[in-house]
């Protein structure tokens, strides 16, 4: 037999071969930071994600021992797409709870909230619709409506969240132009990356515009249950106001633990239908070992009884970064002040691009995530994400008074 030669890697032109949206796919530039956090020393305000202190690590390891043991036969199996039956029951009485009336065919189980995301702007999206985000938005977010190829637009965001005035002129402009806006991807609760919430009035004034100009809602809501104080508890979703309009994404990463990556979909029942289908093409089903591990921890009352503890962790992380920007940041940045959520929002000096910044911040042992990222019109290079959600409080008092220090001497020199 002859030895037929093989091409090299090099010598094939993947790029060739490569679809529209595989060449124009973004990074998550918040994930790229990951190896740059590698230090055991590093004070990191970079990653969004929930601190280990709060996993309820014995009863988990418990559920899941009973799962496998006690009901193997199906925690070890594939599974329906949409989702176990009984953790549909529950997760539609927890939407129902919440204002939003809802069974189980309104519900998709998900492999955490991106896979929603990138699920949903999947079903709505073709290319060249009209996506609008806020300005800030979450990246996450972003790339899922990106990689569906939409034409992303921003909105401008204040203390009170989405500037509506701002939307509907947008939306105004849009129809003159007869570009169709498919959709509106918000966070109106503590939103990452800004912190701020979405005010009572204007979420009754998107909800009009979305029926007076003919568009979805996607509500991005993972944070609904980290609020720090009652007020913040009675903001009515955005799905309870009109169902018909949104579809609602939430999950138990942050409330749980985000290795379980489970998460779900509220939407209409035939948008609801759609995403079961992309959803089948995608993964056939979300673990069942996660659901059951998770039905378990919510049918038991585990989740609740946590909330409580989980809210007043994040609340005083919170109070130590904002209480440290105050004392080392004052009158020379500017910052949001959250009731909820992991993030803060702060902006310096104009001129100053925080992503440059970095790796000096980083060689004095601070990172944190740039701005910029955030912005679907690249502005915002003189922003900065907080996460408060890692770091005890006096690592964080540490971490700031490092980082104004840099910034200070950053301003001087400029």
């Amino acid at each position: 037999m002859i030895a037929l030669p093989h091409m090299s890697e090099t010598d094939v032109d993947y790029e060739d071969l490569m679809s529209i949206m595989a060449r124009s796919m973004r990074p998550n530039q918040i994930r790229r930071l990951t190896p740059l956090l590698a230090r055991g020393d590093m004070i990191s305000f970079a990653a969004g994600a929930p601190s280990p202190e709060t996993f309820p690590y014995e009863e988990l390891a418990e559920m899941s021992a009973r799962a496998i043991r006690d009901n193997g036969r199906i925690a070890l199996q594939y599974g329906p797409t949409r989702g176990q039956g009984k953790l549909l029951q529950e997760i539609a009485a927890y939407m129902t709870a919440r204002g939003t009336e809802s069974e189980p065919a309104h519900i998709v189980m998900t492999s955490g909230s991106q896979q929603g995301l990138d699920l949903a702007s999947r079903v709505l999206l073709d290319p060249g619709d009209i996506a609008l985000v806020e300005l800030p938005s979450y990246v996450g977010g972003m790339i899922a409506l990106h990689n569906s190829r939409a034409d992303l637009r921003g909105i401008a965001q204040d203390k009170d969240g989405m500037v509506i005035e701002d939307l509907e002129e947008k939306l105004k402009t849009l129809s003159s132009e007869r570009r169709r806006v498919k959709c509106v991807y918000t966070i109106p609760n503590f939103q990452n990356p800004s912190g701020v919430t979405l005010a009572a009035d204007r979420r009754h004034r998107l909800i009009e515009l979305a029926e007076k100009y003919d568009f979805l809602i996607i509500e991005d809501d993972p944070y609904a249950e980290i609020y720090f104080d009652d007020s913040s508890s009675r903001l009515t979703p955005l799905s309870a106001l009109c169902p018909s309009r949104v579809i609602y994404l939430s999950s138990f990463s942050k409330v749980l633990a985000p290795g379980l990556r489970m998460a779900w979909v509220r939407a209409p029942k035939l948008v609801a239908e759609r995403i079961e289908l992309a959803k089948e093409g995608a993964d056939l089903n979300s673990s069942q070992l996660d659901q059951s591990i998770v039905l378990e921890a919510v049918s038991s009352g585990l989740v609740q009884r946590r909330l409580p503890f989980i809210r007043r962790f994040y609340a005083a992380r919170c109070r130590a970064m904002l209480d440290a920007l105050t004392a080392n940041a004052a009158g020379t940045s500017r910052w949001t002040v959250p009731v909820g959520g992991f993030f803060i929002l702060v902006t310096v000096a104009d001129g100053i691009d925080t992503a440059e910044l970095l790796p000096s911040m980083i060689e004095r042992g601070v990172a944190y995530v740039p701005g910029q990222s955030f912005f679907c019109d690249y502005t915002g290079a003189n922003t900065i994400r907080l996460a408060f959600s890692k770091e005890s409080p006096e690592k964080i008092a540490e971490g700031i008074g490092i980082m104004c220090r840099g910034l200070r001497e950053r301003t001087a020199v400029a």
